[in-house]
């Protein structure tokens, strides 16, 4: 229903300068998933996907290609504005220490914010590795989520949270793709989107993740609830409609904003069973359940 992404590989990017990211876009928000579901946490949206997930709900078809100081001064001004937009100061928790001597102090640290490097498959772009290692003295955390294919090399002390996503066939479907060996060996976790649909390869989390699980006993698997909806989010189609002609800083906005609570969006009864499955998913396999807690608190 959503997956109308082009599906990108990572040739796409082979042409891109060095110290750049192609952005779709950046907002500050909570973790609402995952191992640090709950905290303050600085998104950044990178473009482009390698699959196309009929139920995804985000959009990532495009972006700008920024500097890695760009995407610095964006992180600084978006955290700021969160606040400012409002009409509120900028709580000191929130401050990067600043040596006004240095402007580039400015950009950090942030250390009571997590940055999540997300998509899109943010994998794609060779590029990030080295942003991220710039980034972990920045932040309290540093986390990317992938679903694993490509085996871009993430540096150690960011979090990998690997996403492994189901091959489709007319919208449908098929099988799980296995992620790249040398991910899955780097993952610090997996997460999971769990169907009570009993035809639906998401009913479960296939076999090569159970033996991860065995291997890793001290890493957790996430296992969220397929959420079903009764009508396309307007503010996808809103952004589809326009076909990359917007900014980033549009791009940015509420559109990312997708509530549990908005009236009609949601097939309740559908949402109601894949939640009550997954729970008991979770208990009878000892995986932990992973709600969404920024889509009940209407935050993007």
């Amino acid at each position: 229903m959503f997956g109308t992404n082009e599906i990108i590989g990572k040739k796409y990017f082979k042409n891109a300068q060095e110290n750049t990211l192609m952005v779709t876009s950046m907002f500050f928000t909570l973790q609402g998933e995952g191992p640090y579901a709950g905290m303050p946490a600085l998104f950044v949206r990178l473009a482009k996907c390698n699959l196309d997930c009929s139920f995804c709900d985000t959009y990532f078809d495009d972006g700008d290609y920024l500097t890695f100081t760009e995407i610095e001064d964006k992180i600084y001004n978006t955290i700021r504005s969160f606040w400012l937009d409002k009409g509120k100061s900028v709580p000191e928790w929130a401050i990067p220490v600043v040596n006004n001597s240095d402007p580039r102090d400015r950009r950090g640290p942030y250390p009571n914010i997590v940055l999540v490097m997300t998509g899109g498959e943010p994998l794609l772009q060779d590029n990030i590795s080295s942003f991220m290692q710039q980034q972990l003295s920045q932040f309290k955390a540093v986390q990317v989520e992938s679903n694993g294919i490509p085996d871009t090399v993430v540096p150690e002390g960011v979090t990998l949270v690997c996403s492994p996503k189901c091959i489709e066939k007319n919208g449908k479907p098929v099988k799980y793709l296995a992620p790249s060996k040398t991910v899955l060996k780097r993952a610090d976790c997996l997460k999971f989107v769990v169907s009570a649909d009993p035809e639906s390869p998401y009913s479960t989390i296939p076999d090569w993740a159970f033996e991860w699980k065995s291997n890793n006993p001290d890493k957790e698997v996430y296992c969220s609830p397929m959420n079903i909806y009764n009508n396309f989010p307007q503010r996808i189609k809103l952004l589809r409609a326009e076909n990359g002609k917007i900014t980033m800083a549009e791009r940015s906005t509420v559109d990312e904003v997708i509530s549990f609570w908005e009236p009609g969006l949601l097939d309740l009864k559908a949402n109601q069973a894949n939640h009550e499955y997954v729970g008991q998913f979770c208990i009878e396999n000892g995986f932990k359940l992973n709600l969404q807690q920024h889509l009940y608190a209407s935050l993007a």
